[in-house]
């Protein structure tokens, strides 16, 4: 009886799960995507995360900043134990420049090129970095017969032979994949919805690579709050070394 009602406290405390306001099931997979891309619903964004990265048997912490203007520009700061900054990353459009006391000389290449694989250890092959980190899905159509491995639940297939896992329940996307060359797998779980502004975003986001994980757990959202492009541009290196 101890367990029963230490178990039914602890339901009792946790937070309701979080269903899409006027979601209904049979509104298909499709229409769940489309509510799920949803970095052009605002003008800029800030947030601040947790975040740790295990490699093998190493793991790294430390927290975030992550800003956002849209429409193609975003920045990441990472910061470690005491404030001590680690680096920024700074994309613009397609063009990514990394600088600080981890990269020196500052690099810069293109988005989907050897640089995010270099820091991190993880490759996002066709996925958007904004997108990833942020724990959205890109928008795409269908690319293939959509699976029901349970009444709740469908696997899409994206394009770039990416596969979605949707709670069609609650109208939330609970994970993706990305294939790799060589046959890897890039794996993101999304998880802890909560509403924010207009926005449905998970508060912890998990990228996996074969031993190595990111993970960014989400403490505050702002939106709308006047960001513009100068500052997050704000101590971008002139001197730069290019990388494929």
């Amino acid at each position: 009886m101890k367990w029963f009602a230490l178990c039914a406290l602890a339901l009792a405390c946790a937070p309701p799960l979080v269903v899409r306001e006027g979601w209904d099931a049979d509104q298909g997979p499709a229409a769940l995507l489309t509510a799920s891309a949803s970095l052009a619903q605002f003008e800029d964004l800030t947030a601040e995360a947790a975040i740790e990265l295990r490699r093998g048997a190493v793991r790294d912490r430390g927290t975030a900043l992550v800003q956002l203007v849209n429409p193609d520009l975003f920045r990441v700061e990472v910061r470690g134990p005491f404030f001590t900054h680690i680096f920024t990353a700074l994309l613009e459009g397609d063009s990514l420049t990394v600088y600080g006391r981890a990269v020196d000389p500052p690099l810069k290449g293109p988005m989907r090129g050897r640089l995010l694989t270099t820091l991190t250890g993880l490759d996002l092959g066709v996925c958007d970095l904004r997108y990833a980190l942020l724990g959205l899905v890109e928008p795409g159509s269908i690319a293939g017969p959509v699976e029901y491995p349970h009444a709740d639940q469908a696997v899409v297939a994206l394009p770039g032979g990416r596969r979605a896992w949707l709670d069609l329940r609650r109208g939330l996307v609970l994970r993706e994949s990305i294939p790799l060359p060589g046959g890897d797998v890039l794996l993101r779980e999304l998880r802890e919805y909560r509403r924010e502004d207009a926005l449905y975003l998970p508060r912890r986001v998990e990228i996996r690579q074969a031993d190595v994980s990111l993970a960014l757990d989400y403490k505050r959202y702002a939106f709308n709050s006047g960001l513009d492009a100068s500052q997050l541009q704000q101590g971008l290196p002139t001197a730069v070394m290019r990388v494929p």
